[in-house]
């Protein structure tokens, strides 16, 4: 089914170890703007420089935020700031982490090639739609460095454990790189270079599908960029046939799905009152006051009524700007609802939190829809953030969801259906920087 091969790691030169938590960042579509200028006064070496370059005003075709990437990429491969080892591997990558709930966790698999296919094969499985921005910005990227800077998470089925049985001596020994990043978890790659392990780990992934858990648009963008190198006449084999990903067991006790919280902005003549009329039909609506000194307390009455749901679906906390209240909206009836929603979704989809949401709330109570969506979304995985964007104005509307569940992901892409953007957030992430592929 997948197809997967060793590659020559690119890697910081073991030198910089003692800096190596100045020169990583996390995966581009996590860095705030703030972020970003942080991780370039941090160290002239931070790989961000190559993930999420700086745009300026005097930009041009031939000098822009890829190009630049580029000639630094090329730069700190010719002076050993980045070495390329000279056989080929794979690469075991654990990363251990605090839970949300409490308690720390380790989450691990391995880092290799995958075939790029396309979708329908039975070999990759989206979940998730994308948007056309970030898959324009990584294409552009790809093709001026020829590069995979930072895995594509993806999950496969392995309940007996015979893959992470193949590397399970491996994490005993000391790592080749160890870092911790700015949340706490350490991140830990050894590298793996026997051809009979490699060789036994081909055989084992022959056989199954990989599911997408983070990282739609990058894979996307190597089909894309794959069709291009093949329509110029390079035929179907050589490096543009290949993607780097980071693959998991899916029954992985350390695998963590956050919910991506949802928030409205710069929608002109938002009333949420109007809003909450137009739902009524579908939606029990109740109001959570708080006052200043009361407000901690109220948010956990939703939190915990929302998280009480989490198994039946359908419930979600509003929050709105200039309002003394949290809100809760539970869904009167599912076959009601199911029958409003886009005949194209695939009735065992229609009772996801995520595709209520879109479908009942943004699409129905919002008047949202495909050409307006982009732009007015963003996405948060921990309530906190939520909150505190509709305290200082930066949104309209936080909508407070449970997380989907990997059966749930799972069945969506066995069906062949992608769910709203943003339907799962994986967690922690992956860093970029410890692990690279330069074609």
């Amino acid at each position: 089914m997948a197809d997967t091969h060793p590659f020559n790691l690119v890697h910081y030169n073991k030198e910089l170890a003692p800096d190596l938590e100045k020169l990583v960042t996390p995966p581009y579509d996590v860095i705030s703007a703030a972020e970003q200028d942080s991780f370039y006064r941090g160290h002239p070496l931070n790989v961000i420089r190559l993930v999420l370059g700086k745009q300026f005003q005097d930009d041009t075709d031939g000098n822009n935020r890829y190009t630049r990437a580029s000639a630094t990429l090329n730069q700190w491969l010719q002076d050993g700031t980045l070495t390329r080892d000279d056989q080929p591997g794979i690469v075991v990558y654990q990363m251990e982490f605090d839970r949300i709930e409490g308690g720390r966790a380790t989450l691990d698999g391995i880092v290799c090639l995958v075939k790029v296919d396309d979708y329908g094969k039975g070999k990759v499985l989206p979940h998730e739609k994308t948007y056309k921005g970030p898959k324009q910005d990584q294409l552009s990227l790809m093709r001026a460095c020829r590069a995979n800077m930072t895995p594509i998470h993806g999950l496969f089925g392995d309940e007996e454990e015979v893959v992470q049985q193949l590397y399970a001596r491996t994490i005993l020994n000391p790592p080749d790189q160890e870092v911790a990043d700015a949340n706490g978890t350490v991140h830990r790659t050894w590298t793996i270079q026997d051809p009979d392990t490699i060789a036994a780990f081909v055989r084992e992934l022959k056989d199954k599908s990989v599911l997408i858990a983070d990282g739609h648009h990058r894979y996307e963008t190597a089909r894309a960029f794959r069709d291009e190198m093949r329509a110029a006449g390079h035929g179907e084999t050589g490096p543009h046939e290949w993607v780097m990903m980071y693959l998991t067991s899916m029954s992985h006790p350390g695998l963590v799905i956050l919910p991506a919280h949802r928030m409205v902005k710069g929608m002109a003549g938002l009333e949420p009152t109007e809003m909450l009329r137009k739902l009524d039909p579908y939606f029990y609506v109740e109001e959570v006051p708080f006052t200043p000194d009361t407000r901690d307390t109220a948010l956990q009455t939703v939190l915990d009524r929302v998280g009480s749901y989490s198994e039946v679906g359908g419930k979600f906390g509003m929050i709105a700007q200039g309002k003394s209240c949290f809100y809760l909206l539970r869904l009167k009836d599912f076959e009601k609802a199911a029958a409003e929603m886009d005949p194209e979704i695939p009735v065992p989809l229609r009772g996801l939190d995520v595709t209520i949401l879109r479908e009942m709330i943004m699409f129905h109570g919002l008047r949202m829809n495909g050409d307006n969506f982009e732009g007015h979304i963003e996405y948060a995985p921990l309530v906190r953030d939520v909150v505190d964007k509709v305290d200082n104005g930066e949104v309209q509307l936080g909508f407070i969801l449970n997380p989907t569940r990997v059966d749930q992901v799972q069945t969506a892409a066995e069906l062949g259906h992608k769910l709203p953007h943003k339907s799962t957030y994986f967690y922690p992430k992956i860093s970029s920087g410890l692990v690279l592929y330069a074609f």
